[in-house]
């Protein structure tokens, strides 16, 4: 069976306080949006979740005071009946009731219900624990979240109905609340930590700390060790009894391969107020990857009417992710395009607008996976949440810096473990892109409804909106404008890459000679894009550069002349930033451009 998850969450009602209690179960503390199990007509529904010996273990000798139910509606609950059982069908060992009109009615949500009688929890001994509620009309209450778990939670449709094992559809919504003499003190547990390499020798690293004791943790430490490495860090983020909090961390001049070749381990190493009393969960080993930038090629053109989502998306992701937003905008949906690009890879999207994230999957540049209003940056932060584990670092140049006309690229690849059949893709993009003659207007079908009826970010393009007509001018983003091809192929073989075996290539872009594209270009809004692609044809990770006018990187006091203005500022690996940090900082002008700037 998958190892459980506990869920302490402090609770508190009118009727009784559980201050002293600690929530325990499955479900992490979550309750469904919608539920799925809808039962008809009047009568009586019940849900539980079978509760082993391995999840109370630690809580032998106290006992199961009440229990929080979670449900999804209460449009038509009459009352809730929490009770506690040593199989599905056996007598209540204990129970406790809310009902409308009570003191304490049914709500929406989590219900923490107090037990008649304590039940003590013995070792060894399986408890069932859950609610019975009583509906007037058709209703969907039970909640289900999270992922499954074997033989772990059931519905009962009907009083008389045979008990269903759910458990395929995640874990039950409802939890035991613990209490008693012997409670532990000071008992935290570490669930989970992940590490992101955004460069070289930092490490920033996300431990969850679960407090399943009765004393707050208010001061601790965290010792991260590897061989010949080992770092403390003295934390005060606050992990309340009965809850949980994740703890931020920044490891600097991490030698290398910590994390990857060699193990890093994380440790509480002391807790301000007393000693663990299970101290044998008190380590974890951390997952460490190098950060990963997401690529986004989509398909789109002038003519295409539905694009303009697809421009809004995209500029989108730009602006929220920075350089970690690899970006490619292919205008191949119609020839008359004056961006349409010489040559791309056949990536298989032929309906536009549509994109690939990293080759992996198809979807919307706006709607994403679901259809919903901006979802594509839940698509995107999903993609780059994974990590990844190999570096890409791209930096550019021009090849006559006097009088350019391409760009030099060299990219250096650092895989932290082996790369099968390893191929990159080196594209030349470019930014605020736009004319002046009517084959640079982008088509537009939205006009077909009121600027009311769409999102808000799409509602220029509809009738009254300041776009809102059949053809339009735009700044375009993220052109593919070039890209790597030698011998037929689009991507440059560099073989099998062994775990550390550095790889350094350099290649020449020239900018293109078709007018009307080639005089819209700005320098300062030239960028190189390399991403690394396995033997599966997926995208492993990328980088993306942009090249300034000069040098590649401003005073920070230098910006550029006219009405132009600041809209977004990040570091050099793509975080946005509200505020100038010392260093090199990547800042978007108003027009599109992108420069970089010292910050002394």
């Amino acid at each position: 069976m998958r190892k459980f998850l506990l869920s302490v969450l402090m609770t508190v009602v009118c009727s009784m306080s559980f201050a002293a209690n600690i929530a325990v179960g499955y479900c992490d503390g979550q309750v469904a949006t919608a539920s799925k199990y809808n039962v008809k007509g009047k009568g009586l529904v019940s849900a539980a979740v079978r509760f082993t010996p391995e999840v109370l273990s630690r809580y032998v000798g106290n006992e199961i005071r009440g229990v929080n139910a979670a449900l999804v509606s209460v449009k038509y609950c009459d009352s809730l009946v929490v009770w506690v059982r040593e199989s599905l069908d056996g007598e209540n060992l204990a129970k406790g009731l809310i009902k409308r009109g009570g003191e304490q009615l049914p709500q929406s949500g989590w219900n923490a219900v107090t037990l008649d009688k304590g039940v003590a929890i013995e070792a060894g001994k399986t408890y069932y624990i859950g609610f019975t509620y009583a509906q007037r009309y058709n209703d969907a209450t039970v909640s289900v979240v999270g992922a499954p778990i074997s033989e772990t939670t059931f519905i009962k449709k009907g009083a008389t109905a045979a008990w269903e094992d759910i458990s395929a559809d995640g874990v039950g919504s409802i939890e035991a609340l613990v209490g008693g003499d012997n409670m532990p003190q000071v008992d935290a547990s570490l669930i989970d930590a992940v590490g992101i390499q955004p460069t070289p020798g930092v490490l920033n690293i996300t431990t969850t700390i679960q407090n399943r004791g009765q004393v707050d943790l208010t001061d601790y430490d965290l010792t991260f060790s590897s061989e010949g490495y080992s770092y403390t860090y003295t934390a005060s983020t606050l992990v309340a009894s009965g809850s949980k909090a994740a703890v931020s961390s920044v490891l600097y001049d991490v030698p290398e391969g910590v994390g990857f070749e060699k193990n890093l381990t994380v440790t509480l190493s002391r807790v301000a107020g007393g000693e663990d009393e299970t101290p044998d969960d008190n380590s974890i080993v951390v997952g460490v990857k190098v950060k990963r930038n997401v690529v986004v090629e989509e398909f789109t053109g002038t003519g295409c009417g539905w694009c303009p989502r697809g421009l809004v998306g995209m500029d989108l992701l730009h602006e929220t992710y920075g350089l970690g937003f690899v970006g490619i905008a292919i205008h191949q949906y119609n020839s008359s395009d004056p961006m349409y690009p010489a040559r791309y890879k056949n990536i298989g999207l032929n309906a536009a607008p549509s994109c690939l994230i990293d080759r992996d999957f198809e979807c919307d540049p706006y709607y994403g996976t679901t259809e919903s209003d901006r979802h594509i940056l839940v698509d995107f932060q999903n993609e780059m949440d994974k990590g990844a584990f190999a570096m890409v670092d791209v930096d550019a140049t021009w090849d006559n810096p006097n009088d350019p006309s391409g760009v030099v690229a060299t990219i250096k690849v650092t895989p932290q473990a082996n790369v099968a059949g390893a191929q990159l893709g080196i594209v030349l993009l470019a930014d605020s892109l736009t004319g002046t003659s009517s084959a640079w207007k982008q088509s537009n079908y939205y006009t077909q409804y009121s600027s009311s009826q769409l999102p808000a970010d799409l509602a220029m393009f509809g009738s009254g909106g300041s776009l809102g007509q059949s053809t339009f001018f735009w700044n375009f983003n993220d052109v593919a404008i070039n890209t790597y091809y030698e011998g037929g192929k689009y991507e440059m073989d560099l073989g099998y890459l062994a775990k550390g075996d550095v790889k350094t290539v350099e290649y020449q872009l020239p900018f293109p000679t078709k007018e009307p594209l080639r005089s819209a270009l700005k320098l300062n809004c030239i960028a190189v894009a390399a991403f690394l692609v396995d033997n599966s044809g997926k995208i492993v990770n990328a980088g993306k550069c942009y090249v300034s006018e000069t040098d590649g990187i401003r005073d920070n006091s230098i910006m550029h002349e006219g009405n132009l203005r600041e809209v977004a500022r990040y570091t050099l690996d793509g975080r946005m930033i509200s505020t100038p940090q010392k260093g090199v900082n990547v800042v978007r002008l108003s027009d599109g451009s992108t420069i970089k700037v010292l910050v002394k």
